[in-house]
């Protein structure tokens, strides 16, 4: 069932002409008639599946992702994060006489977040008592882990800033710090440049699950994530001293737990899954961190093509209406999403492109602040359609509606919207012409 308007417009060729060619592809001689129909329709069936990837990569992404966050329908996120350091240059002439005034982990904030940021956030930093290393493929992942000390080396709270420029910074134990002040003084073996990372494994900052009720991030680089040993030297006056230890960005990693008591998703298997919307108070959705996005499929495209001899699709405009519940200050919705297509077998093939042919096209918001079931995210998918139009079996694609790659390992951008069953369906909407010879 579809709605539809439609205009005919008759072709008459005079007689005379010896033959001619129409727009059906039809030849004749002598009086030939043809005529098209423009059909605009809104109700094109879109069936939405939320899938959840098996794992993410989240090592060497130079972000530490640190706190928890409830949504109003997907159950809480939390996340800790597992942080090496390199060997660091201590030029301290041994001969010198050093006193530790403190070990200070400095973090720097890179802007993203969800949640409530004026809350009291908590924090423990525990040591390793496992070496990060990577897998055989390079990586580590969402789900991946190391043994830590349960005694942690501090407890910091405090109101988060994402968006200040400002540091967090946390004093770690004075035990600690002395102990590499001592062995980097006295050129102790254990702290030389191959051993450093075995004898200090690093650190994880975990969120207090009691008293954290945002997700941050924090940049990891050769100037974030630092510990900082901070120390003078007997008997010289302006002799504070700091020595920088910086991170390994290649081993550092997050990982992420989820947390579906009570929700739709439980009782579902925690990777590998395939959700339909029908199953989900007909919504689908997406989640960076947690690795889910959405396929949206089209089985009844082809349908369009009995109303003549020839359809061609001139135009089609997908609308896609976030949860109005499920976005605000804490939770905004993202700037950029975008769809690619796939095969049979969700392998991508291609994406969506812009008019030109040359962007991927990021989905334009728009924004109705005075009615937010009416913001929406549109995408011109006319070509995907036209080229989809009479394929069958598996020629046929779908299209992916995901985040970036740098989104989904670095941030907890997420979204969610409704199936045609919604309060805010998602509509498909198209303009083609039906062409017909006489």
């Amino acid at each position: 069932m579809y709605r539809q308007s439609s205009v005919f417009i008759p072709l008459l060729f005079l007689l005379g002409v010896s033959s001619c060619y129409d727009d059906a592809n039809t030849f004749g001689s002598g009086l030939v008639e043809s005529s098209f129909r423009n059909v605009v329709i809104d109700t094109c069936t879109v069936n939405i599946t939320s899938v959840l990837i098996d794992s993410l990569e989240t090592s060497g992404k130079e972000v530490a992702l640190i706190g928890q966050y409830t949504h109003p329908f997907w159950g809480t996120v939390s996340s800790s994060s597992f942080i090496a350091y390199k060997h660091p240059s201590y030029e301290t002439d041994i001969a010198e006489s050093v006193v530790l005034d403190s070990l200070m982990l400095s973090l720097s904030y890179n802007g993203h977040f969800i949640g409530d940021t004026a809350l009291v956030q908590r924090f423990s930093i525990h040591k390793l008592t496992e070496k990060i290393v990577l897998n055989d493929n390079d990586y580590l992942y969402n789900n991946s882990s190391v043994q830590y000390d349960t005694d942690p080396l501090a407890v910091v709270s405090f109101k988060p800033k994402p968006g200040s420029g400002d540091r967090l910074e946390v004093r770690l134990s004075d035990a600690i710090g002395q102990d590499l002040l001592t062995r980097l003084h006295n050129r102790d073996d254990l702290v030389s440049d191959d051993r450093f990372e075995d004898y200090f494994k690093g650190i994880v900052i975990i969120p207090e699950k009691t008293e954290s009720q945002s997700l941050l991030s924090f940049s990891v680089s050769d100037s974030s994530a630092l510990l900082n040993l901070h120390y003078h030297v007997i008997g010289e006056i302006g002799t504070e001293r700091t020595l920088s230890i910086q991170p390994n960005t290649d081993t550092q990693f997050n990982h992420i737990d989820h947390d579906r008591t009570g929700t739709l998703l439980e009782g579902y298997p925690s990777k590998q899954v395939e959700i339909s919307s029908s199953l989900l108070d007909d919504k689908g959705f997406l989640f960076c961190g947690l690795g889910w996005y959405t396929r949206l499929e089209f089985p009844f495209l082809n349908n369009i093509m009995q109303h003549g001899e020839q359809v061609h699709i001139d135009q089609a405009l997908l609308k896609i209406y976030p949860d109005p519940s499920t976005y605000s200050d804490f939770n905004p919705l993202p700037d950029s999403i975008y769809l690619y297509i796939a095969d049979e077998n969700n392998v991508v093939t291609d994406a969506v492109k812009d008019y030109l042919g040359s962007e991927v096209q990021s989905g334009v918001l728009e924004r109705n602040d005075a009615d937010k079931g009416n913001t929406y995210y549109y995408f011109d998918v006319s070509d995907f359609m036209q080229e989809e139009l009479g394929t069958i079996g598996m020629y046929k694609h779908n299209l992916q509606f995901v985040f970036s790659s740098d989104d989904y390992t670095g941030t907890f951008r997420n979204l969610t919207f409704s199936d045609q069953n919604g309060r805010s369906p998602i509509v498909l909407q198209l303009t083609y012409k039906i062409y017909e010879s006489y």
